[in-house]
């Protein structure tokens, strides 16, 4: 007890120098992200916004060829704990770049969530409606999926995030007067099967490849993220167009994705279902306020002949501060997606601090 004490305090103490000595090579950062929120469903809640720390940093290992990393954890400010009830990082990755490129392995941003997805959000980081009814299993009730369930060979489920997949390696091109593609291989540990008995494990779990381009103030930008060691049709494509020219942003996104889902009306035992998302969006900031709004039209689906059509409003108001920003949020799903997937109205207040 005295030894892992001795060697904590050690660290504590040493953290500092070694950030004085090479700002490059040790930078931490965090976010405390609290909020508000009220839905029509009569549910008023407390909410951490996804609260982070982590760290990052770089150093040249050779003539013009720098290693990386990224450390990052999740923090509770609702019950004070650091991680919850999921103890893994947020992100944990270590890479090289250069002339060649940028590689990258471990738990990282993928290139769809970089090149095809983060643009229609530009101005905010406003997450609350991540994981809403539960997307681990397969229903969701919002416009930005963050992962894909389906079952590999052996009839097991598995969640696979295709926000900060796990095991992967991405190699990202130079930057081509405007033009980069990117490439990743989300790896297995030997839990996705390949066979029916369960007893050999898939190679690749799925991959990602991406490219976009720049011309002036547009970029045009494009993923597919397909979980090829999955049975079925399990996958994302994404087309993306955003204009940024000083105090005004516009995108438009469309996105085609597939998985297994079990919101009622579908079989017991879930369904594929084919969800479709054409989305608007457009920023303007005017001194220290920024404004938003994101319309998004949504499409599913299923086999059975359960079909959702419905629809998303968003509107952000923004007040950006040196060190954070405080912000509130007014957001309404049509009346399909409320009656087959619980999806609610919601309005929000939240305040964010980085450091």
């Amino acid at each position: 007890m005295k030894l892992r004490s001795g060697i904590a305090l050690m660290a504590t103490l040493m953290v500092p120098t070694i950030a004085q000595a090479n700002s490059e090579l040790f930078n931490w950062y965090g976010s405390i992200r609290v909020q508000i929120q009220d839905t029509n469903k009569d549910n008023i809640e407390y909410k951490d916004n996804y609260s982070r720390i982590g760290a990052y940093g770089s150093t040249e290992i050779a003539d013009g060829i720098k290693a990386n990393y990224n450390v990052e954890f999740r923090l509770f400010t609702d019950d004070g704990s650091f991680a919850g009830s999921d103890n893994r990082a947020r992100l944990a990755n270590v890479g090289l770049e250069g002339d060649f490129g940028s590689v990258l392995i471990g738990k990282q941003y993928s290139p769809h969530w970089n090149f095809t997805d983060n643009a229609v959000d530009i101005f905010a980081d406003i997450d609350e409606s991540a994981g809403c009814t539960n997307e681990p299993s397969g229903v969701i009730c919002h416009t930005h999926r963050y992962g894909l369930y389906a079952k590999d060979a052996a009839g097991n489920g598995h969640y696979i995030e295709y926000l900060r997949p796990d095991r992967a390696i991405t190699y990202m091109t130079p930057d081509f007067d405007g033009f980069q593609a990117a490439f990743m291989a989300v790896t297995n540990n030997g839990d996705v099967k390949s066979d029916v008995a369960g007893k050999d494990a898939e190679a690749l779990v799925g991959y990602n490849v991406a490219a976009k381009y720049k011309f002036g103030n547009v970029t045009v930008s494009a993923s597919r993220y397909d979980l090829t060691g999955m049975v079925g049709d399990n996958k994302v494509d994404a087309v993306q167009v955003a204009y940024n020219k000083d105090k005004l942003s516009l995108a438009a996104r469309y996105q085609d994705s597939s998985d297994l889902r079990f919101y009622e009306g579908l079989a017991a035992g879930g369904e594929t279902v084919e969800e479709k998302v054409a989305e608007v969006y457009a920023g303007y900031k005017v001194g220290k306020m920024q404004y938003q709004v994101t319309f998004a039209d949504i499409s599913m689906d299923s086999p059975s002949g359960v079909t959702v059509d419905t629809n998303q409003f968003i509107v952000d108001v923004i007040y950006q501060h040196k060190a954070g920003s405080f912000y509130a949020e007014y957001s309404a799903w049509g009346d399909e997606a409320e009656q087959v997937y619980q999806a609610a109205d919601k309005i929000l207040i939240g305040y964010r601090f980085d450091f």
